[in-house]
């Protein structure tokens, strides 16, 4: 089992502080933003403030919850690739746990590509080399985040940043 603390460091510091991104308006902090606080119930009546206040703790609670345990990521074995899938998923969403059991078949091992990682994923992902399955992993990942840059012209400037992120 991986463990939440080793991970939640690293994307805690991939994420960065606040930032509310005047072309988008996206409000951000610790990489939690304002849309996705409303969106998931934990605080719908949020605003600017909650976001610019919200702590690192406050944040890595989070992410426990809704990404963490609600994905499943702390029954990986490796630590490493739990490090990666994670912070992944909370960049590109639960997309990264496809690309995850896309990886998996592309390694011999075999899981349905649905983006749900349950006892099937969870065996067949802990059977695999975790470092094989780590750069297949993030092969796949960088094949997304360019085809995202080639056909979104808003996005394609965060490509260097996705990329340094992923080979981090």
């Amino acid at each position: 089992m991986a463990d939440f603390q080793s991970a939640v460091a690293i994307t805690l510091q991939n994420e960065g502080g606040f930032f509310h991104n005047q072309a988008t308006g996206e409000i951000v902090n610790h990489g939690i933003t304002l849309a996705f606080v409303r969106s998931s119930g934990y605080k719908p009546d949020a605003d600017e403030d909650f976001i610019q206040n919200l702590s690192t703790a406050e944040a890595s609670a989070i992410y426990q919850t809704y990404f963490w345990n609600r994905y499943s990521i702390g029954s990986i074995d490796g630590q490493s690739l739990a490090n990666k899938v994670f912070d992944l998923t909370v960049n590109m969403g639960p997309a990264a746990l496809k690309l995850l059991q896309s990886a998996v078949n592309a390694c011999g091992g075999q899981c349905a590509v649905d983006g749900v990682l349950g006892p099937v994923s969870i065996a067949q992902i802990n059977a695999l080399d975790a470092a094989q399955l780590l750069a297949e992993f993030k092969q796949l990942a960088a094949q997304r985040y360019q085809h995202i840059a080639a056909n979104n012209q808003q996005l394609a400037g965060d490509l260097t940043g996705w990329l340094s992120r992923l080979n981090s």
